[in-house]
């Protein structure tokens, strides 16, 4: 009997985090707007994809979030208004240090402050 199962990842499962790229490695970014990307990873289905903030302003890495389809979010930082905007869109948004992996920080998701 074939599977059913779904190829396609379920982006529930997904965690975004704003990142900065540092010798060819991504690091938590300590700005919002200004991060270099959104590195989205799925720690169920071992996937990780990025997405360049070309424009680096606020709205734009807002809207890339949103486009992710992640329902979590790590930063090192982010504004009351853009705070309260992808909360009211469903997103939860944990805090980070930018001394931690960006691995660790996906592992312990749960145990994060929340924004």
């Amino acid at each position: 009997m074939a599977s059913t199962a779904s190829t396609t990842p379920d982006r529930t499962n997904c965690i975004a985090v704003l990142v900065a790229r540092h010798r060819r490695r991504f690091v938590l970014s300590p700005f919002f707007g200004k991060s270099d990307g959104l590195l989205v990873i799925d720690p169920v289905a071992r996937r990780r994809r990025y997405r360049a903030n070309a424009a680096r302003t606020n709205e734009a890495i807002c809207e890339l979030i949103l486009a992710s389809g992640a329902t979590r979010l790590i930063c090192g930082f982010v504004g009351a208004p853009e705070r309260d905007g992808l909360r009211a869109a469903g997103t939860d948004i944990r805090l980070a240090s930018c001394a931690h992996s960006v691995a660790d920080l996906v592992s312990a998701f749960e145990t994060l402050p929340s924004a």
